[in-house]
């Protein structure tokens, strides 16, 4: 008796599962909106715009330090090197998840 019950409780939970299986849609071949060329232009500048701030940030942070240690001061240049580096490592992430979602 408990063995059909556990037959029957096995074939009912795999007859769900399979009535759950998410279905992904294929789109197949696609075509890009027009401009596409021009948009994928702007967003590649915008990147590198993006690091030339981020190499700027790394510069002027150097700059102070040098500036703070001539007078004899110290600082929480850590922290700024720390958000600094941490807006490059997500200036990288977009562009790896952009790259990876618009195959580009």
């Amino acid at each position: 008796m408990l063995d059909s019950a556990m037959t029957w409780m096995t074939n009912l939970l795999s007859d769900a599962v399979l009535l759950t299986e998410p279905v992904i849609p294929d789109p197949g071949e696609s075509t890009r909106p027009p401009g596409w060329d021009r948009f994928q232009k702007l967003l590649s500048w915008a990147l590198w715009g993006a690091f030339m701030l981020c190499v700027a940030g790394f510069i002027t942070i150097g700059a102070r330090m040098a500036i703070k240690h001539q007078k004899g001061e110290g600082g929480g240049h850590m922290a700024s090197l720390a958000l600094v580096g941490f807006g490059c490592i997500v200036i990288m992430s977009a562009r790896v998840f952009v790259t990876e979602i618009v195959g580009g």
